[in-house]
């Protein structure tokens, strides 16, 4: 059993190595076995060749996928996600974060045991659980961030969940190929950041078991300015709550359409764990 952990970047080569340190010492303190996807959208700095050079200098896991052009986080998620399933097998977890080095690593451990603990499809490190906390966000887009949560809690809940646009989430295997499965090609059709709310929508049919971790966002470590067309983002989250109210599309009977598995409950490669 492993642990993959999804980077989409663009233009993050001031971001890598920090982050990539991060990924060292959490493997070096709990033993824990890491393989980094990389999906490199289109950057036009030094974002890949700083990656393979970082993976190699501090032994980190390193799967690298380069898109030609810039093509938008959804795709970015997207090749990500395909490049999961291809490479990984039946028990592996998938945490998909932000490359900018605003989200901490070893939150990851965490989320991984209550996942385990609950039996969970999906864990979400949340800014609105307590113990949670924002550090170095604008006033402005922390109000966003917040807005968005409360207006999907009302008009498109999903169950388990408050923070709908946050993208540091960790899947276990098994639900990631029931949603391929369920919507093929038609699972990534946001571009944008907004894909993160429209694939937790997309979940909800297949009703999953979704469980938040509080996380301390650490916006003031961000090396480059934030990549957000914010115009874009607000049009585009609206639309998606719109699309949602609007659909008459019935929840798939998951008993008929697959045959359920269970998460593996095999441990990390974990030890000396206090």
């Amino acid at each position: 059993m492993s642990l993959f952990v999804l980077l989409p970047a663009y233009n993050e080569q001031e971001s890598i190595r920090p982050l990539f340190k991060k990924f060292q010492t959490l493997q070096q303190i709990f033993n824990i076995e890491i393989e980094l996807i990389l999906v490199d959208d289109g950057s036009s700095d030094r974002t890949a060749q700083t990656a393979i050079d970082e993976s190699q200098s501090l032994g980190i896991l390193l799967k690298l996928v380069q898109h030609p052009k810039n093509a938008g986080l959804g795709q970015a998620i997207k090749t990500g996600f395909t490049t999961f399933l291809e490479i990984s097998k039946e028990g592996d977890f998938l945490a998909a974060m932000d490359c900018d080095n605003t989200q901490p690593p070893e939150l990851l451990i965490k989320m991984y045991d209550t996942m385990i603990a609950g039996s969970y499809d999906i864990a979400i490190a949340s800014r609105y659980r307590k113990g949670s906390k924002v550090i170095g966000l604008s006033k402005f887009r922390e109000l966003l961030s917040y807005g968005a949560s409360w207006l999907f809690r009302i008009a498109a809940r999903v169950p388990g969940v408050k923070d709908y646009t946050c993208g540091y989430r960790l899947y276990n295997r098994t639900f990631l190929n029931k949603l391929d499965i369920y919507y093929g090609d038609n699972l990534f059709t946001e571009s944008g950041f907004a894909c993160m709310i429209d694939l937790l929508l997309k979940a909800k049919a297949l009703k999953p078991k979704i469980v938040e971790i509080p996380m301390v966002l650490r916006y003031d470590q961000k090396p480059t300015a934030s990549k957000m067309k914010i115009l874009k983002t607000i049009t585009r989250t609206l639309k998606l709550l719109f699309k949602n109210l609007a659909s008459t599309q019935p929840t798939s009977n998951l008993g008929q359409t697959f045959k359920e598995q269970e998460t593996v409950r095999i441990p990390l490669k974990i030890g000396n764990r206090k």
